[in-house]
């Protein structure tokens, strides 16, 4: 693949290369990126992209007929992306299922199933209803990975906040649709709030928020990586 959409592709949540590169979520149509790099691929490239967006979408409908659940062109929609959020830190998920486990007891993934189904490692949110979280393959050497439904995690996010009250206990109140934390960033972010408790799990509760609220409200689905 050519150097210039080898880079490019690093720089998409779908097609992200490079790994523990930290928090990386977007929210827009799921053949957005691949369309606005289909000139800059090969022959062979294109063929193996769409195969595997294609097996992504196959997988993730089968198990929402297999669940009984609704099946509908969420996987073509037009647009562009509508939200993108990068954070240089890694393990943010896991700091957040872990703060919530801590507090709400080992039962917390079972109650909130969506919203432990979400992982620092590629995963996938799906605009639309669906009781438990599926499972989608992209085939070839990439493990499957999960596909969580954008309405319930929303859902199980508030009920979260119910009990936790992360909203009246941190002080950011809104994220933007745009944010790009570097490393420095980070840094200065643990010299100023890295002693306060829990600050990063919060953090990371307003990030998946958002993007849980974009997805379902622009019926997108969000990837993250």
């Amino acid at each position: 693949m050519p150097e210039d959409v080898t880079s490019k592709l690093r720089d998409s949540a779908l097609y992200r290369i490079a790994k523990d590169v930290g928090f990386n979520a977007r929210v827009e149509p799921l053949w957005y990126t691949y369309r606005r790099l289909e000139s800059g691929m090969g022959f062979f490239e294109k063929h193996r992209e769409r195969r595997r967006l294609r097996r992504i979408v196959e997988g993730v409908n089968a198990g929402l007929r297999a669940a009984g659940a609704a099946v509908s062109a969420w996987d073509d929609r037009p647009g562009a992306c509508v939200c993108n959020l990068r954070v240089a830190k890694i393990g943010l998920l896991r700091e957040l299922k872990t703060y919530v486990e801590e507090r709400s007891g080992a039962d917390a993934p079972t109650r909130w199933p969506h919203v432990f189904a979400l992982r620092d490692r590629p995963c996938l949110l799906v605009p639309l209803e669906f009781p438990r979280p599926l499972t989608a393959d992209p085939g070839g050497r990439e493990e499957p990975f999960p596909a969580a439904s954008s309405m319930n995690a929303r859902r199980e996010l508030g009920e979260i906040n119910e009990r936790l009250r992360i909203d009246e206990t941190f002080a950011l109140k809104k994220m933007v649709d745009y944010l790009d934390a570097t490393e420095r960033d980070i840094s200065i972010y643990e010299s100023r709030f890295g002693t306060s408790e829990g600050f990063w799990p919060k953090f990371c509760y307003v990030l998946i928020k958002k993007i849980v609220d974009v997805s379902a409200e622009k019926g997108l689905p969000a990837i993250l990586v």
